[in-house]
C-alpha cells in the first residue's frame, strides 16, 4: 500500500469539459453514472464507488457505479458497508494518523493492491469474487466526516504512475464535488417525522440509497405511491422502482414489515 500526498492541483484541459458535465448532475440520479465515465474515460476504470462516514457510526454510500450492465459496484458496496468497513486498510491508516492530521482537511490519495487486505473475506468477497486487484482511493476528512472515492482496476490492469498522477490533477475538485453531490441529494424531510425514518433507515440499512430512505420514510408516513410522486416530483414509476429496490434490500414486502424495522 502507498499514500501520496495532494498537492496545489487542476483538473486539466482533457477533463474540463467532462467536469462540467459532473458539475450539471451535483444533486441528480445520473450523478454516480456521469462520475463513473469520467473515471473510466481518463483512468480506464471498472468500478468507481463513494462513501461517507459520519462520526456517529453511519456510512453512507454517495456512489457505485461499474463497467457493464448489471449493478456489480452496488451489490458490492452493500457486502462492503455491512460488514468489511472496519477491515479496509484506509481506516487502520486514519487510525494511525496524528490527531493535527486527522482533524483538518487530510487530502490523501491510497494506492491499494488486494494483496494488502489482510480480512481474506473481504479480499475475497470485495476484489477476487468481481475480479479486482487495485484500487486508487481518495481520502478527504472534513468536521469529523471522512469522505472516500475509490477507483478499481480489474486483474492484470493495474493503475501505474502517471495514472496516480492523472487522478491527483484532478483529486481536490473530485471530492469538491462529491462532498456537494452527497449534501444536495440528501433527503429534504418536511417535518421531524421523516427526518427521524430516514435516520433510522441510514443506520439500519446504510446501503439504501437517499432516494430509496426518502420514498420509505414517506410510505412509513401514510403517503400513496401518487402522493410521493407529487411530493418528490418524480414519475410514479420512478417511484414504484425505488420502493421495490428499498424492499428487496430490507429484506421485506410490505408496509407494516416497513414501520416494524423502524420501531425494532
Amino acid at each position: 500500500m502507498r499514500v501520496h500526498d495532494l498537492g496545489q492541483s487542476g483538473a486539466g484541459r482533457h477533463g474540463l469539459r467532462a467536469m462540467a458535465a459532473l458539475v450539471a448532475q451535483i444533486g441528480q440520479p445520473d450523478f454516480g453514472g456521469t462520475l463513473f465515465s469520467l473515471s473510466h474515460d481518463l483512468l480506464a476504470v471498472d468500478h468507481v464507488t463513494a462513501f461517507c462516514a459520519a462520526p456517529e457510526g453511519i456510512i453512507r454510500t454517495v456512489v457505485a457505479e461499474n463497467k457493464g450492465p448489471r449493478p456489480v459496484a452496488r451489490a458490492v458496496a452493500e457486502r462492503y458497508v455491512r460488514t468489511h468497513w472496519m477491515s479496509d486498510p484506509v481506516m487502520r491508516l486514519l487510525a494511525e494518523a496524528p490527531p493535527e492530521r486527522r482533524a483538518v482537511s487530510a487530502n490523501l490519495i491510497v494506492d491499494i493492491n488486494a494483496t494488502d487486505v489482510d480480512d481474506r473475506a473481504y479480499r475475497n468477497e470485495c476484489y477476487g469474487a468481481v475480479n479486482l486487484n487495485h484500487r486508487l482511493s481518495i481520502v478527504e476528512v472534513r468536521d469529523d466526516h471522512v469522505m472516500r472515492l475509490n477507483f478499481y482496476r480489474r486483474c492484470g490492469h493495474d493503475f501505474r504512475d502517471e495514472d496516480i498522477d492523472c487522478l491527483a490533477e484532478m483529486a481536490e475538485l473530485l471530492l469538491a464535488l462529491v462532498w456537494r453531490h452527497d449534501c444536495e441529494s440528501r433527503p429534504k424531510p418536511v417535518h421531524d417525522l421523516e427526518w427521524q425514518f430516514s435516520e433510522r433507515l441510514a443506520a439500519v440499512a446504510p446501503a439504501l440509497t437517499a432516494r430509496e430512505r426518502q420514498v420509505c420514510a414517506l410510505v412509513a408516513l401514510g403517503l400513496t405511491s401518487e402522493g410521493i410522486s407529487l411530493r418528490l416530483n418524480i414519475g410514479l414509476n420512478t417511484v414504484l422502482t425505488y420502493r421495490k429496490r428499498a424492499y428487496a434490500r430490507l429484506g421485506i414486502s410490505s408496509q407494516n414489515e416497513l414501520m416494524r424495522r423502524l420501531m425494532s
